[in-house]
């Protein structure tokens, strides 16, 4: 364009030159042309630059519109695999949020000098409420991305002006979210009459399985700080694990004990599935230490082990090698992997060599605790102690793994144990 009009110029100072007496009539005809072809050229720029503004937005209304989609269908895959299809390595979105949570409880907790106790006992609780926050959150951004571009156009105010800010999109969205109907914002086409059906729908059962999600959790905590409860006052209030098999077995009744350890194994069993399916169960502490998952697994693990190590293993083969002994070994070694591979970060532990000797001495004093009950126990202590030393080896690193990550005291789960050594060495 620039170049037609330089060239109308040069021609008309040409013309002008050569015939000078033409220069007063034809000048004004020329400049009137000129001024035509400039204000065409404006023009043309201007429906250009309009035409390119027009498809700038349309181009991030339909980005807007993906983008909401997006974070609508994440929400909505997460509630899925979270509620309907629990396992532990299905989670997008509330597993993550739980770590997460978790980390900041942790961080906080250790500038703490009093009430860390208390303080990270709340970290479940929050944590539940956290991943429905998100849930909630990310449905409501969602729908509310997807609906912004139509705002004046698709979705109208009945009796003022339709405001057009994000605010009013996050506001129509959650009045349907919430199953209140459309508020003052009608919507005006068919697609988003649709729409928001589809929100009324989707709100209604997000808020249903929602609340079965929760009652399933907590449900599932009951169960399993009743578990914890019966094997805490099984052993006399002591959380000790020769104690707690000393009485499963007393006056050598082995029907008894063998049914005592099939219970317990269900029990662990049920415990192993209830936090495969339910994650944010790990994150429930509690201050009372008989209520805590580290000791649960303490128990089982070394009743397990002192099972297979300190019975007579002739007069007690039913019970060493039966169903209930076998799946109470294998069930709690599951449990312990399973929660340090899914759950618990890469926490590096010292080598426990140095605890062997601690070891030997709570296993000989397990002895005694069984012998005084009239069972009849392995012939060669020496040897008992080193399979009971090198079994627990099998056990003891994944459990101080959960115990550091839980912000726990190893010397509180073992209390026990501690408790004895000490008496002994006193002694």
């Amino acid at each position: 364009m620039k170049g037609n009009v330089f060239l109308h110029i040069f021609c008309v100072a040409q013309s002008n030159k050569a015939f000078p007496s033409l220069k007063g009539t034809s000048s004004f005809f020329d400049w009137t042309f000129l001024k035509q072809d400039v204000c065409a050229g404006r023009n043309s720029a201007n429906r250009n630059g309009k035409a390119k503004s027009q498809f700038i937005k349309a181009v991030m209304q339909v980005f807007l519109q993906f983008l909401g989609a997006v974070l609508a269908c994440i929400a909505l895959m997460d509630i899925f695999v979270t509620v309907l299809h629990p396992r532990t390595d299905n989670s997008l979105l509330s597993l993550r949020t739980a770590r997460g949570v978790w980390w900041l409880f942790r961080v906080m907790a250790q500038k703490m000098r009093k009430g860390r106790g208390r303080f990270l006992s709340y970290a479940g609780p929050i944590i539940i409420v956290a991943i429905i926050g998100v849930w909630v959150l990310l449905l409501l951004l969602g729908f509310a991305l997807m609906v912004w571009p139509e705002l004046g156009s698709a979705i109208q105010a009945t009796q003022r002006e339709t405001p057009t800010d994000f605010f009013t999109a996050i506001y129509y969205a959650g009045f349907s979210l919430a199953t209140l109907g459309t508020g003052d914002l009608i919507p005006q086409t068919a697609t988003y009459r649709l729409l928001i059906i589809l929100k009324s729908i989707l709100g209604f059962s997000v808020f249903t399985l929602v609340l079965s999600y929760v009652t399933s959790v907590y449900s599932n905590l009951t169960n399993r700080n009743t578990f914890a409860l019966s094997l805490h006052h099984r052993t006399a209030d002591t959380a000790d694990s020769a104690e707690l098999l000393a009485r499963l077995a007393a006056d050598n009744n082995i029907l008894t004990l063998h049914q005592d350890i099939s219970q317990i194994a269900q029990d662990l069993i049920h415990l192993l599935e209830s936090n495969n399916s339910y994650p944010v169960l790990f994150y429930f502490r509690y201050r009372q230490i008989y209520y805590t998952l580290p000791r649960i697994l303490y128990l089982t693990m070394d009743v397990a082990t002192l099972l297979k190590t300190a019975f007579d293993p002739e007069k007690y083969r039913s019970v060493t090698n039966s169903s209930g002994a076998v799946e109470l070994w294998y069930g709690g070694n599951h449990m312990l992997e399973e929660l340090c591979r899914s759950l618990v970060p890469k926490v590096h532990v010292k080598r426990q060599d140095s605890l062997e000797a601690h070891w030997r001495s709570h296993y000989f004093q397990a002895l005694k605790r069984l012998e005084a009950e009239g069972i009849k126990t392995i012939s060669d202590p020496e040897a008992g102690a080193d399979s009971y030393v090198a079994l627990r080896h099998q056990w003891a690193p994944n459990l101080e793994k959960l115990i550091h990550y839980m912000g726990y005291e190893s010397s509180k789960i073992f209390d026990a144990e501690f408790c004895k050594v000490d008496c002994r060495t006193q002694d």
